[in-house]
């Protein structure tokens, strides 16, 4: 009996030692969950510069004495742009855009005239321009001033017995409008797409020769299709294209 209460005493002890000794463990707790940290979300503020070049479909027409009608030609274009853009919540955007191209040379025929007159000259427009944003698309509307040169014939052939020739290069001041859709390829360039009519109002240029029909009044519109490559500074940075 004395041994059974001497193994009892032992069987407490161990289990009390064995709790102690549990006790003493080291607690270990699972690491807590790393914080949510939402994916950046792009946007088109900020700076940038850009080529673009494209083609142009001359709408201008002439009109001396009895005479008027379209000039028709047309040809190539390449210039250079500037801009900034804000983008203001998650799809509205609004820009300033300024450009300045060179129109090639283009074979015009004015009405009733014996030949051919080749013109050319530069074309420049300062516009804003309006978007909708879906991340790294933006469609847009653009519109506001254009100025540029004339596109008049430098020899106008009224008779065979009447010719003129231009007597210094015409500049005239307009408007332009179009719309475009461009794209962010990575967080520094964006390609574009663009349609531009532009107008420069009636001009009077100044011939010589031309006798006793008056000085030409030229009306000078264009149609203007261009693709564009843009670098933006911006892109990535404090203000720039990705914010959290």
């Amino acid at each position: 009996m004395r041994f059974v209460r001497i193994l009892a005493a032992a069987l407490a002890a161990s289990t009390i030692a064995g709790a102690a000794s549990a006790a003493d463990l080291p607690y270990r707790k699972a690491p807590p969950a790393a914080p949510y940290v939402a994916p950046p979300v792009f946007t088109w503020t900020g700076l940038y510069v850009g080529v673009n070049g494209g083609g142009w479909i001359n709408n201008s027409s002439i009109n001396y004495g009895f005479t008027k009608g379209k000039l028709g030609g047309g040809g190539g274009l390449v210039g250079g742009t500037i801009g900034y853009n804000w983008q203001m919540g998650n799809n509205f955007v609004a820009g300033l855009e300024t450009d300045l191209d060179y129109r090639t040379k283009t074979n015009v025929t004015p009405p009733y005239a014996s030949s051919s007159n080749v013109s050319d000259g530069y074309l420049g427009t300062a516009r804003v321009r309006v978007g909708y944003a879906m991340d790294r698309a933006l469609l847009y509307v653009t519109g506001g001033l254009a100025y540029g040169s004339v596109v008049a014939p430098q020899t106008l052939y009224v008779l065979p017995s009447f010719v003129g020739s231009q007597s210094s290069n015409s500049s005239a001041l307009g408007w332009s409008a179009g719309a475009g859709v461009e794209f962010a390829i990575n967080n520094n360039w964006s390609v574009k797409g663009e349609y531009l009519y532009a107008g420069l109002g009636n001009k009077s240029v100044t011939y010589t020769a031309l006798g006793n029909y008056g000085t030409p009044v030229v009306q000078t519109g264009e149609h203007t299709a261009r693709l564009g490559v843009n670098y933006h500074f911006n892109f990535g940075g404090p203000g720039g294209a990705v914010r959290y």
